[in-house]
């Protein structure tokens, strides 16, 4: 599984390279009437030719193991680099800091405990402050 905004951007008989796995070259995309995107191609383990390819992350789908979890990033509280004197709060809070959305995580994600940093590649970092196991 790769995320919609990759997915979107590759063209049939494109090579791309999957991270940690290996290349693969695209012989069909299908974009469903609900927008969806089913990509097929072949990897080729034996393809190390990894100039001018698009490097992407990607899960595996495996309905037995995968979940959702909510990913919260924060922005800036303040909207302006230097506050001056005569600034009032109210005018220069952003009041869209707190960013939360949904995600699919792998199985193995499941042992997180409250309290562990964990990093995802192309996200940053984030702690555990709650797990499914608390309700």
């Amino acid at each position: 599984m790769l995320e919609d905004g990759d997915a979107k951007d590759i063209e049939e008989g494109e090579k791309i390279t999957l991270m940690k796995w290996g290349n693969c070259t695209i012989s069909k995309k299908e974009i469903g009437e609900d927008g969806k995107i089913t990509l097929y191609g072949d990897v080729n383990p034996e393809d190390k030719d990894f100039k001018g390819t698009k490097k992407l992350t990607w899960i595996t789908i495996d309905a037995n193991s995968n979940f959702e979890v909510t990913l919260v990033e924060f922005d800036h509280i303040i909207t302006k680099k230097k506050i001056e004197e005569n600034d009032k709060v109210e005018d220069i809070v952003n009041r869209n800091s707190r960013i939360a959305y949904t995600a699919i995580a792998e199985g193995g994600m499941k042992e997180l405990k409250k309290g562990q940093i964990i990093q995802l590649e192309r996200r940053g970092y984030f702690y555990v402050d709650k797990v499914a196991s608390e309700g």
